[in-house]
C-alpha cells in the first residue's frame, strides 16, 4: 500500500499576500482575510518535511494579475516561485499576456517543469512546452499532462497567441495517456480548461485517473467523479488549496480523501517567503497607499450576471464619454474590495490590463448578435463553446434573457436607455481593451486614455461609489 498527497493551486492572479475573500453566509457576502504566498509556502513546506509522497502542481495563471506582475511582464515573482515549493505546472490564458517569448524566458527561470500538449511553435510546429512529465516518488510513478486554455487565440488579444498554435488538446491528451502507459501508476491532467470542459474531456478519454482543472475559479469541495476520473478545482486568488490524499494498492488507486483548503489567517506564514513577497511589493508602496476614492458597496466579482466590481468600471466608463452604453469584459480575477477607502493598486487588482479606452458606433442589429453570441460563450449546451468568462459587464442596458434556449435564440427583452432596442439605429458604445469586440476592432476609436485613470477621475467627481442593487441582466 502506497499513500500520495496531490496539493493543488490554480488562478492564483498575482494574490501574494493576505487578502479579502468573499463567502456566502446567511444569504448575502462576507469578506474573510485568505491567502498569500506565504502561508501556503509554509503549508507545502511543513507537509514535505511529515511525509513521503507529496506533490504540488499549479494550474495556471500565475505570472499575470496584480500590479507587480502586469509591470514586470511577470518577472517579480520568480524568486518566490524559487521557494514555493511547486513541481510542475501548466499555463493559464493569462500566462500568454506577454507574448511567445517572454512566456518562453520566465519558463526557463522555473525551477519546475512546465507542461502542456496542446500548443505548438508555429515556427517549428513542435510542441511549445513538453506534453507531459513523469515523477517517480517512493513507490509510486506518476504522469502528469499539462493542458493549456485551448482559446488563447480566439479570445483573447492577438499579441496574447502570435506564433503560438493551439488546439482543443483533445486528441493530444489521449495521445499521452496512451505514451505513459505502462510506465506509471497514476495519470494526472493539469488542466486550465474550466470545470465544464474538463468533465466533458473525461467523457471522451479513458485512462485519466485525476483531472486538476484551473480557469473557471470553482470551488470544488466535494470530487467529481466521471468515467472513472476523479476531477477536482480550487478556486482562485491563492485563497484555497486543494488537498487530494491517495491510497494505492498494487500501482492502482484504491481510495482518496479531497478537501477544499481555505487558507486563512490561522496558517502560519513562512518568514523567508514573507520577507520576498515584502521586498516585491516595496516598489509599489505609493499606489498602496494612495486612497483614489471610496465605496459603500463590497467589490467583487463572484456573480455571473453582473457584479458591483465591473459595475464601477462601466458607470465610469459611461460618466467620462458621452454614450448610450458601456461594456467591459466578464473577467473572473480580481480579489474583493471591502467598503471603505480604494487604493490605486487596488484599481490596478479590479483591472489589471489598465487597457486603453474607445468608443464604437454599433447598429442595435449587430449589438443584438453581440450579445447572443457572448450567452453562447457563458451558456452553450456543448462544453467546448463555453470561451467566455462572465457574462459581458454593461451599463445603460437592461437584458432579460433564458440560459437554455438554443444559440442565438436567449435574449427575451433588451432596453437601453430604458427604451426597447431599434435594431437599424445606431448606438454609442465604450469600453476598453482589445479584448472586448473583439470581432469590431477595425471600427473602434481609441482615446489614449487608460481605464484606471477614467475610474479614478469617477471617483473624484463622483464621491463614494454604492453598487446599484436593482438587477438589470436577469435570467428569466
Amino acid at each position: 500500500m502506497t499513500k500520495l498527497t496531490i496539493i493543488q493551486q490554480n488562478d492564483t492572479h498575482g494574490s501574494l499576500e493576505l487578502h479579502h475573500e468573499l463567502f456566502w453566509k446567511e444569504n448575502q457576502p462576507e469578506l474573510r482575510k485568505t491567502g498569500g504566498f506565504p502561508r501556503i509556502a509554509k503549508y507545502i513546506k511543513d507537509l514535505k518535511s511529515q511525509e513521503k509522497n507529496v506533490l504540488f502542481l499549479d494550474g495556471g495563471d500565475l505570472f499575470h494579475g496584480t500590479l507587480p506582475l502586469v509591470a514586470s511582464k511577470g518577472e517579480a515573482i520568480l524568486p518566490a516561485l524559487e521557494k514555493i515549493g511547486l513541481d510542475g505546472w501548466v499555463p493559464g490564458n493569462w500566462d500568454f499576456a506577454y507574448g511567445k517569448e517572454q512566456l518562453s524566458s520566465l519558463v526557463k527561470a522555473l525551477p519546475f517543469p512546465s507542461v502542456a500538449c496542446n500548443v505548438k511553435d508555429q515556427e517549428t510546429n513542435e510542441s511549445f512546452m513538453k506534453p507531459y512529465i513523469i515523477k517517480e516518488l517512493e513507490g509510486v510513478k506518476v504522469g502528469i499532462i499539462g493542458l493549456t486554455y485551448p482559446y488563447v487565440d480566439e479570445t483573447m488579444p492577438e499579441s496574447f497567441s502570435k506564433g503560438l498554435a493551439f488546439s482543443r488538446g483533445v486528441e493530444e491528451t489521449r495521445d499521452c495517456v496512451e505514451a505513459l502507459k505502462g510506465q506509471v501508476d497514476l495519470v494526472v491532467l493539469l488542466s486550465h480548461m474550466g470545470l465544464p470542459l474538463d468533465v466533458e474531456l473525461a467523457t471522451l478519454v479513458d485512462g485519466i485517473d485525476i483531472i486538476l482543472s484551473g480557469h473557471s475559479h470553482d470551488r470544488v469541495e466535494e470530487a467529481i467523479t466521471v468515467n472513472d476520473t476523479l476531477v477536482v478545482q480550487a478556486g482562485s486568488s491563492a485563497s484555497f488549496l486543494g488537498k487530494l490524499d491517495i491510497t494505492l494498492e498494487d500501482g492502482k488507486m484504491e481510495d482518496y480523501r479531497y478537501e477544499l483548503v481555505a487558507i486563512d489567517e490561522t496558517f502560519p506564514e513562512d518568514e523567508e517567503m514573507a520577507g520576498i513577497i515584502a521586498d516585491l511589493l516595496e516598489p509599489y508602496s505609493k499606489e498602496r497607499g494612495n486612497v483614489v476614492g471610496k465605496t459603500e458597496s463590497i467589490l467583487h466579482r463572484m456573480t455571473l450576471n453582473e457584479a458591483p466590481m465591473d459595475q464601477l468600471i462601466t458607470d465610469a466608463y459611461r460618466h467620462a464619454y458621452d454614450s448610450d452604453l458601456a461594456f467591459s469584459h466578464g473577467w473572473r480575477y480580481g480579489t474583493p474590495v471591502p467598503a471603505g477607502d480604494i487604493t490605486e493598486y487596488e484599481l490596478h487588482t479590479i483591472i489589471p490590463t489598465n487597457p486603453e479606452m474607445f468608443t464604437l458606433e454599433m447598429t442595435g442589429e449587430r449589438l443584438m448578435n453581440a450579445l447572443e453570441k457572448n450567452l453562447e460563450m457563458v451558456f452553450s449546451r456543448d462544453p467546448f463553446k463555453q470561451k467566455g468568462g462572465y457574462i459581458l459587464r454593461s451599463s445603460g442596458l437592461f437584458m432579460s434573457f433564458k440560459p437554455y434556449n438554443p444559440e442565438g435564440n436567449r435574449i427575451q427583452k433588451l432596453l437601453i436607455g430604458g427604451q426597447e432596442i431599434d435594431l437599424t439605429k445606431k448606438y454609442k458604445i465604450v469600453g476598453a481593451g482589445k479584448q472586448l469586440f473583439k470581432g469590431a476592432e477595425a471600427d473602434k476609436t481609441y482615446h489614449d486614455v487608460h481605464a484606471v485613470d477614467v475610474i479614478k477621475q469617477f471617483l473624484k467627481e463622483k464621491g463614494t461609489f454604492k453598487a446599484v442593487r436593482e438587477q438589470k441582466i436577469l435570467s428569466t
